[in-house]
């Protein structure tokens, strides 16, 4: 795709990101190498320019992290049918992956003000309805591609079909614990105890429901009805134009003089070791890549396995026959981080 910045929009529907992006000097990195990036996609729906400039910029820009972070994981991506979004190839296994978030709400009382009043209140009720409403929102949006059964076209029946999703639906989506995505999926909760020495593992609870106000949803993802048709769930939090902003810095994309930090928790290989903290400017020295943040879940059930060794370089979880967890974790994992960006002039 060419000219991802020609607007096509109005200007009272251009996306307050999307504008920030073009208009921040303290985003110029991200904007080149999001330009670039475009200029390696198709357009197979022939609307992406439109919605990435409008309402639809959050899963488009999440498309776009999802093709390059496929390509950077030695995929083939063919453009051979319309859905679902991509269909990819390796090692001479092809199989196919459909990329949906938990958008923003016009009426969604969880505004960016809302949310940093009660965490600067210290407010617990509140934040356990984030949680509760993190947990209702994903869930609906799992379920709402479910009801899409792609696996009954023609072109994906045998192959595996991987759900890629990630959270964007408030200010503090990206910052909450990952582990409310794996109770979800697989209802069990793990009661962790920390202590000074480190975390370990109290109990597994079965989880069967999941509460937000007045509505209820199952958990247990993966038990439910016609979700044996899912092989997995691909997940990140770490797919914002942040992340493309560091990338670029770190790829020697920045145009003027800019002083980015970043500071979050990444996973400490020592045996029951609580996350470590980290904080680091961003230079050509820095070591990030796209496959950094990225989990995928395997569906105990699923009636096509995903290959586990055509994923590389990322989070795997799957329960054994015995409901304990197992998977390969990655010694540069990060749960969550913030970046700060200043321009010197």
């Amino acid at each position: 795709m060419k000219d991802i910045y020609k607007q096509v929009v109005k200007d009272d529907r251009l996306h307050e990101t999307y504008k920030l992006l073009t208009t921040s000097a303290l985003f110029q990195p991200a904007r080149t190498i999001v330009e670039n990036i475009a200029a390696t996609m198709s357009d197979k729906d022939g609307n992406y320019v439109q919605q990435f400039q409008s309402d639809g910029f959050d899963a488009r820009l999440w498309e776009m992290y999802l093709h390059i972070f496929l390509t950077e994981n030695k995929f083939e991506l063919l453009n051979d049918v319309d859905r679902p979004d991509f269909h990819v190839k390796k090692k001479g296994l092809d199989l196919f992956i459909e990329a949906s978030l938990s958008a923003e709400k016009n009426d969604d009382i969880f505004t960016k003000d809302f949310i940093t009043e009660a965490l600067a209140k210290g407010d617990l009720a509140v934040q356990q309805k984030l949680i509760d409403y993190y947990i209702m929102r994903m869930g609906s949006v799992l379920y709402s591609k479910l009801n899409k059964r792609y696996w009954e076209l023609d072109w994906v029946k045998g192959k595996p079909l991987i759900l890629a999703i990630t959270p964007a639906h408030n200010y503090i989506a990206n910052f909450l614990p990952d582990a409310k995505i794996i109770e979800y999926l697989y209802g069990i909760r793990k009661v962790i105890n920390v202590t000074e020495k480190g975390i370990e593992n109290v109990e597994d609870i079965v989880v069967t429901e999941h509460r937000f106000n007045d509505k209820v949803i199952p958990s247990n993802f993966f038990a439910q009805h016609d979700t044996e048709n899912i092989s997995a769930i691909l997940f990140t939090n770490n797919s914002d134009i942040h992340k493309f902003n560091r990338m670029a810095i770190q790829s020697g994309l920045n145009e003027k003089k800019l002083v980015s930090v970043r500071s979050g928790f990444m996973y400490d290989a020592v045996e029951g070791a609580k996350a470590k903290e980290f904080t680091y400017p961003i230079s050509s020295n820095s070591k990030e890549n796209w496959c950094e943040s990225v989990s995928i879940f395997h569906n105990p059930n699923a009636k096509v396995k995903v290959d586990k060794s055509v994923f590389e370089h990322i989070r795997q979880m799957w329960i054994e026959s015995d409901q304990s967890f197992n998977g390969i974790m990655t010694n540069d994992f990060v749960y969550h981080s913030i970046t700060g960006t200043m321009e010197i002039v």
